[in-house]
């Protein structure tokens, strides 16, 4: 989709980004610290022409999820139509002037940027003089579809993201789009650069005292005076997943150990562990050991 508002359908109620808000069968954002995420589907597809007035939003990159929608864009010396496959993305500048015919049902994942937050970016990707995001029509981009595609994902109808889980993602996909599609220059993120026994032992001291809290991908990269960038590489090299999954799996082992030997309630555990509620801790614990919180304390009683 796009953030426009169509003259022809001036009287519909629109969203932000000028989606016509009836017509819009998925419709989610989600807040990231530098980054607003949009989910935009539709199966009838957007009305007629789209216009938008040059504003000083900074950058909209939109991603789709599926193939089968084209758009018509008007430039001011000429037209061109782009279409869009699986992981096609369009980066354009909220400051120029647009307009466009939208064709077809769409499903795309929307990134708002501000200018500000772009150089924040590029800080935490290593990436430096970036000024702007170049322009891009219908690129195939499947690494970022990949990481959209995760940060939407929903296992059985729910979406359990913590704040670590979003702030990772946000910080990923922000080092992806600055060096993919910055004007800046990066040091180059070699693998095999691993956290220090010093460095794990902070971060395992950091984490079991906030483990019923939330944390930052800057808070633990701040304990290892890494970069945000580096440091999500150096922690994969390392302990062989991301942050939030280690965090979990810290969170599950610590509610094992109550579930065995306190008589904790499942609530309570819930929330001393760092789960959002009772059926998230649920959930999350059926899917790492292979039974319920209630099933597993049983069977450690018997």
């Amino acid at each position: 989709m796009t953030n426009a508002s169509s003259a022809s359908a001036g009287a519909r109620p629109r969203d932000s980004l000028g989606c016509s808000l009836d017509l819009l069968d998925d419709n989610r954002t989600i807040e990231g610290r530098d980054v607003v995420f949009h989910r935009k589907r539709s199966t009838a597809g957007p009305p007629g022409q789209v216009t938008t007035p040059g504003n000083g939003r900074g950058y909209l990159i939109g991603l789709s999820l599926v193939g089968g929608h084209s758009r018509r864009v008007f430039g001011a010396h000429h037209t061109a139509t782009q279409e869009f496959g699986q992981n096609a993305i369009y980066v354009r500048n909220f400051a120029d002037d647009y307009k466009a015919d939208l064709k077809g049902s769409f499903d795309f994942t929307l990134l708002e940027i501000g200018h500000g937050a772009l150089e924040r970016i590029a800080d935490a990707a290593n990436v430096s003089g970036v000024s702007e995001l170049r322009s891009v029509s219908a690129s195939p981009d499947p690494v970022l579809g990949g990481m959209l595609g995760a940060l939407f994902a929903s296992v059985d109808g729910h979406t359990d993201r913590s704040a670590l889980f979003v702030d990772q993602l946000s910080v990923a996909i922000g080092v992806h789009m600055v060096r993919q599609y910055g004007n800046g220059r990066g040091d180059s993120l070699a693998g095999g650069r691993r956290l220090s026994q010093r460095c794990q032992a902070k971060i395992r001291d950091l984490v079991q005292a906030r483990l019923d809290g939330e944390l930052t991908v800057e808070e633990l990269a701040q304990t290892c005076n890494l970069s945000q960038a580096a440091f999500l590489r150096a922690f994969r090299e390392t302990m062989g997943s991301t942050p939030y999954r280690w965090l979990l799996q810290q969170r599950i082992e610590k509610a094992k150990d109550l579930l065995q030997f306190s008589p904790s309630s499942l609530s309570e555990i819930a929330v001393v562990c760092g789960f959002s509620d009772q059926s998230h801790f649920t959930r999350a614990f059926a899917q790492a050991a292979g039974a319920t919180p209630r099933q597993w304390r049983r069977s450690r009683q018997s």
